[in-house]
């Protein structure tokens, strides 16, 4: 039986070849026998006993498209389940709205597979009469064909699935839950806050709910949210806290912009003397979000979070500062780069053994001058250069590397006599690379005049002459010059 995550597996390379194999051949005898004949060879394939001919057939099909759809749809109601299934897959991926009927007469296959693909295929389609089979298809007893129909569901925005997932936020299966959650705010009806608001409390979904509960930004939940920054318990002030700003964990890969009204800022300010280091980190954080829009009031509650005795608070401070930070963000962060050890373990550490506890950085450590780097060109300040250009000469590499990378997009030409000098020492090839772009996103005669050096250096790393003749390439064809720079 064809699995849909199959299709993704580690066939993936070979399938890949047999396809391109397919359109030559089929591009070869497409002359000589009508594209119907060509279409009916492939469906027929799609049951081929090498799954690897099947499914190099399906993608054949795909991108056919339009003219396969016909026998497709026809094929949604062979004997055997392997073609039923790619049918399903494929009219999905072509998108072509005539198949969502037949389609529909599918969630009624007695396989999994079959359902399931045809499900995802409904949503792809964005078939809106498939909402009410669709919702019907939640109380199937296998729980991957309910997740693919929630995520439908999810798809097509549907409001009339709204109650029916509000009940699987009671459910056992963790992932059903989850997905649940991810309709629910894609679909964004209010009726779904309270309830998503009581999973705060759950350590693995209550960051899900958060999201979901923090994209709805009425006064009213607001107001709900506010209340619970005096929750008893960390996980529910957590969560307020980003649902309040509207956006997930810091540790997922994206932010959503949300509410994020100035007036929330006190309150959240108002956190960071919380008891507990992960409320205080999720306000941190929070406060990055609002932007320099709100820096006066978001700046010196976030340098004075630079000296919590936890290190996570405080790498979240030196991040959310470049996000939200001003001159005197770019003054204290300057600051950490000259401090010892101790002086940056927060002054509320008692001794050694308190320092050790709260988990005190060395702050030689690369990834600490790492942040600070980051914050500090993010910040674009002028204030950053002279501090950029003392980094060209750190001990670790990266950081060099960084520094320059750094100097280059604040685009102050303060620094093209100083990328120069370091690269009449520097050995490592990565950070030569930087500096050579840097000098190439400064510009200026002293600039293009150590490029064309470099460029025709035969004792120089290949990739760092190509990179010199690139940005040669860029400053003498007429390229913008970075537009900050200044003479």
């Amino acid at each position: 039986m064809v699995k849909r995550c199959e299709l993704f597996g580690f066939r993936y390379a070979k399938i890949f070849l047999l396809l391109l194999l397919f359109s030559g051949i089929c591009a070869g005898c497409l002359g000589k026998d009508p594209l119907e004949a060509r279409v009916d060879k492939l469906v027929r394939n799609l049951g081929n006993e090498d799954l690897d001919v099947g499914y190099a057939s399906a993608y054949a099909l795909i991108d056919i498209g339009e003219p396969s759809v016909d026998s497709l749809i026809k094929a949604l109601k062979d004997e055997d389940p392997q073609v039923r299934s790619l049918a399903a897959y494929s009219l999905g991926r072509i998108g072509e709205p005539r198949a969502s009927k037949a389609l529909i007469k599918t969630l009624e296959d007695p396989e999994p597979e079959v359902r399931i693909n045809s499900t995802e295929a409904l949503g792809n389609l964005g078939a809106a009469e498939a909402v009410a089979p669709l919702i019907e298809l939640l109380k199937d007893d296998d729980d991957r064909v309910v997740i693919s129909s929630i995520f439908a569901l999810e798809q097509l925005k549907a409001p009339e699935a709204v109650d029916p997932l509000l009940e699987f936020l009671d459910q056992d299966n963790k992932e059903v839950r989850r997905s649940s959650i991810s309709a629910l705010r894609a679909i964004g009806d209010p009726k779904a806050v309270d309830p998503l608001i009581e999973l705060f409390s759950d350590e693995e979904l209550g960051e899900y709910a958060a999201d979901a509960v923090g994209e709805s930004g009425d006064e009213e939940t607001v107001e709900k949210l506010l209340k619970l920054l005096d929750s008893r318990d960390p996980t529910v002030r957590v969560n307020s806290i980003y649902a309040l700003i509207g956006t997930q964990n810091p540790d997922s890969n994206y932010a959503l912009i949300g509410i994020q009204d100035p007036d929330l800022v006190l309150p959240i300010v108002g956190m960071l003397d919380d008891r507990d280091k992960e409320v205080r980190r999720a306000a941190v954080f929070a406060l990055g979000r609002f932007g320099r829009e709100e820096a006066s009031l978001t700046e010196q509650p976030l340098i004075k979070a630079l000296g919590d005795p936890e290190e996570d608070v405080r790498m979240a401070a030196i991040r959310a500062l470049g996000n939200s930070g001003g001159e005197e963000a770019v003054a204290s962060l300057v600051e950490l780069l000259h401090l010892e050890t101790s002086d940056f373990s927060g002054a509320s550490a008692a001794s050694d053994e308190d320092v050790r506890e709260a988990g005190s950085v060395k702050l030689a450590d690369w990834y600490v001058k790492r942040e600070v780097v980051r914050s500090l060109v993010d910040i674009g300040d002028p204030g950053a250069v002279e501090p950029l250009i003392l980094l060209l000469g750190d001990e670790y590499y990266k950081i060099r590397r960084f520094a320059a990378e750094g100097l280059g997009k604040l685009g102050d030409r303060r620094a093209v006599s100083p990328l120069l000098k370091a690269l009449e020492t520097e050995r490592e090839s990565e950070v030569r690379v930087a500096e050579v772009r840097a000098l190439g996103e400064l510009g200026g005669p002293e600039a293009i005049e150590g490029l064309r050096r470099i460029s025709v250096d035969m004792e120089e790393y290949g990739y760092v002459r190509t990179s010199a003749e690139e940005a040669l390439a860029k400053l003498e064809g007429g390229g913008e010059e970075n537009s900050s720079s200044t003479s």
